[in-house]
């Protein structure tokens, strides 16, 4: 389980400090977060490049969008269009290794949301409905023509699921990878919601340290994320949307109960990340009824299971994500999505819409 070694100044009282290290060292934060570049923390000691060595250099172009330039590394050729959406603290090159697993077989979009990777900082609040917006302005502006694949990680889930509510015709299907619930912060178990870290951050408290690249991040690209992540700028980002995190949940709950046109595949991680300190096995029991609860967005759902995988499900597992979203491409017949059917295959279990993992609520 990763550990949390997060430092917070400014207004946050002594309580919230010490109830934020517990929930920290827990793991929680990072989990729900869906910070996408994890495995430790890097604190600021850590040399920080200069700003502009760092920022003059990259993939792909920056698109004005109007308030701020955004960066965008669309590669490949294909209908319709991938784009991939990172959690909190989570930027374009984390997404690496899924698309060279779908290079050749389609268009593919990265992206780094404002302030993150190589996009410039965007207005207030860092919300997951105005990222949709910004990302909607970004591809018009780029020129990427609709229909999308977006495929969402944890926090992002919450964004590609913003967008497909309102721009459904511009959506062709989803992937929600390990995806945040709009429900999580009512249903978990308390010791698993970092509330104290969010609420040190809404009273001004200050990050001095930031997500560094996971395990699985390719070793080329390893010291220019750590750069990238220890800019100003990225610390600005990722308190803010860690901020509004349970407002942009919130404002989803009551879209639950829309149909979405278009295909959906929940990808679930297989291992356990809550310890016991932070709900664990209860805790864990949630988060897949959760999980599974999302299949109801379609009418055309699939659920997996990533066997081997934990909450950085496209770190983990980068080939079931590219057989996911190449699944989706051609999921252009409703019968490809027949219900009641459980069928186990190499490196996940695949559960339809009528068959479940866990119990729903």
């Amino acid at each position: 389980m990763t550990t949390y070694h997060d430092a917070l100044s400014g207004a946050a009282t002594p309580a919230l400090l010490k109830m934020g290290g517990a929930v920290a060292r827990a793991g929680a934060v990072c989990l729900l977060a869906g910070m996408c570049l994890l495995g430790s923390l890097v604190a600021t000691s850590v040399a920080q490049a200069s700003e502009p060595s760092v920022l003059g250099r990259y993939p792909g172009r920056l698109v004005d969008i109007g308030t701020h330039a955004l960066h965008l590394d669309c590669r490949g050729r294909g209908m319709p269009l991938i784009v991939l959406e990172s959690g909190i603290g989570g930027f374009s090159l984390e997404w690496h290794a899924v698309r060279e697993a779908l290079a050749g077989h389609a268009r593919v979009c990265t992206y780094d949301r404002a302030g993150y990777g190589w996009s410039e900082p965007g207005p207030m609040p860092r919300t997951a409905r105005r990222s949709a917006a910004e990302l909607a302005m970004l591809l018009a502006a780029a020129g990427e023509r609709p229909p999308y694949l977006l495929a969402g990680h944890s926090y992002g889930g919450l964004i590609v699921r913003e967008f497909a509510t309102r721009w459904p015709e511009k959506t062709a299907g989803i992937a929600l990878l390990d995806a945040a619930a709009p429900e999580q912060f009512t249903r978990l178990p308390p010791g698993a919601l970092p509330r104290a870290y969010l609420a040190a951050l809404a009273g001004g408290g200050r990050v001095f340290s930031m997500p560094r690249p996971a395990a699985g991040f390719a070793p080329s690209m390893r010291t220019l994320g750590l750069q990238l992540m220890m800019l100003p700028k990225a610390r600005v980002a990722y308190r803010a949307e860690m901020r509004d995190f349970e407002r942009s949940a919130r404002a989803l709950v009551g879209a639950g109960s829309r149909v979405l046109d278009a295909p959906l595949v929940v990808i679930s991680r297989a291992r356990a990340e809550f310890g016991e300190h932070a709900g664990g096995a209860r805790a864990e029991q949630v988060w897949h009824e959760m999980q599974a609860g999302m299949r109801r967005l379609s009418a055309r759902a699939d659920h997996w299971i990533a066997a081997g995988a934990g909450h950085q499900v496209h770190a983990d597992r980068p080939d079931l994500v590219a057989h996911a979203l190449r699944e989706l491409g051609a999921a252009a017949h409703p019968a490809m999505y027949a219900a009641d059917v459980v069928s186990a295959q190499p490196g996940y279990t695949r559960l339809v819409l009528a068959a479940p993992a866990w119990p729903l609520p």
